[in-house]
């Protein structure tokens, strides 16, 4: 789904009328469709280094640019404006760069990451295990002192359900949404899996979830809202839409706020996106817009979880759309490479001409 596949980027030399040229080249895959955009350097006996490093981070702008304008074209958005749209775009393109330059830190990040989402979400429900403590649960199996057991089992089965969705292929569908819910609910429940038989009402809320019998033909709906809407629609609004759309319905008796993010998370990441997470202090603001969207008003928490998102993963687009807009790309690995590339090529032409 929506994939976007690098090839190595190469240089290239052309001899015209004897002389010879120095080009860069590199593929972009997105979303299936293959460009492959080719950047004249300039006449290979005049270029120097400095040059060709300007050159360098000049492509990386143009690879850029080609990338989020042809992803803006094939997305739409009701809700995101243009501006939204590009900043997560670029987001996007950082965040697999960030993965491939700086794998240690990469997985520092997503471990990091994945931490605070679990947490989080368990503390949006309830849940009294500071950040620190789910960190030496999942690091260490530390079990928090004065924790009940439910609290421990809340948080280690966000460990399952990241194994699970790690290995998994497929694409949303009930079957999907009963699976993460069994794992979610692991040693918490004994009707996990299933849809809901009594009326249940949400506290602090006026809305009303619909009744029971009307439950698999709502979810029937939903599973059919998110095929028709799933490659046309931005990412982040329909991982946010499916969340809410879930949560109105609220199938289950039990953990469908914990579901609804999870499977938030599950269309960010299938998409190339990094994890959203939510904290304690998100809590009010973020009940109060999903209760907007519970009246089929989006925008609010689209705006909110928006705001949220985009000031979490903030040092990656600082850090890498941050070098290549400035022109400090030459770090990147590939671009490194091909710096040496040139070096070396240079070395061989200032050879030939002593010999010539």
């Amino acid at each position: 789904m929506y994939g976007v596949y690098y090839t190595m980027l190469k240089l290239e030399i052309k001899i015209i009328k004897g002389y010879k040229y120095l080009y860069l080249r590199d593929k972009v895959t997105v979303n299936c469709k293959t460009t492959t955009i080719t950047f004249y350097v300039g006449r290979l006996s005049k270029i120097t280094t400095d040059r060709f490093v300007d050159k360098l981070n000049e492509f990386e702008r143009i690879k850029l640019k080609t990338y989020t304008d042809y992803r803006l074209k094939k997305l739409r958005c009701a809700y995101l404006d243009q501006d939204q749209a590009l900043t997560l775009e670029r987001l996007r393109y950082g965040y697999r760069i960030f993965k491939e330059v700086y794998p240690d830190e990469f997985k520092r990040y997503e471990k990091a990451v994945f931490v605070h989402y679990a947490q989080g979400t368990t503390a949006i429900e309830g849940n009294t295990i500071t950040t620190r403590q789910a960190e030496e649960l999942f690091e260490h199996s530390i079990t928090p002192e004065g924790k009940s057991l439910r609290e421990v089992y809340e948080l280690v089965n966000f460990e399952e359900l990241e194994k699970f969705i790690a290995s998994y292929k497929g694409d949303v569908s009930e079957r999907l949404i009963k699976k993460m819910h069994t794992l979610i609910m692991r040693n918490l429940s004994v009707s996990s899996s299933e849809y809901r038989r009594i009326q249940v009402y949400i506290e602090t809320a006026e809305y009303v979830p619909p009744p029971p019998f009307e439950i698999p033909n709502q979810m029937h709906e939903l599973i059919s809202w998110y095929r028709t809407n799933r490659r046309k629609r931005h990412p982040l609004e329909l991982a946010i839409m499916l969340h809410t759309k879930f949560v109105t319905i609220h199938p289950f008796t039990d953990g469908n706020g914990r579901l609804g993010r999870a499977l938030l998370n599950f269309v960010l990441q299938q998409n190339g996106y990094p994890k959203l997470f939510l904290d304690l202090g998100h809590r009010e603001k973020y009940l109060d817009a999903v209760e907007e969207g519970n009246e089929g008003n989006y925008q609010p928490i689209i705006e909110l979880l928006y705001e949220v998102y985009l000031e979490q993963h903030r040092t990656i687009y600082d850090e890498i759309i941050g070098k290549i807009r400035s022109g400090k790309s030459d770090v990147f690995t590939d671009n490194k490479r091909v710096v040496g590339e040139f070096a070396k090529i240079q070395g061989e032409e200032r050879i030939a001409f002593i010999q010539a």
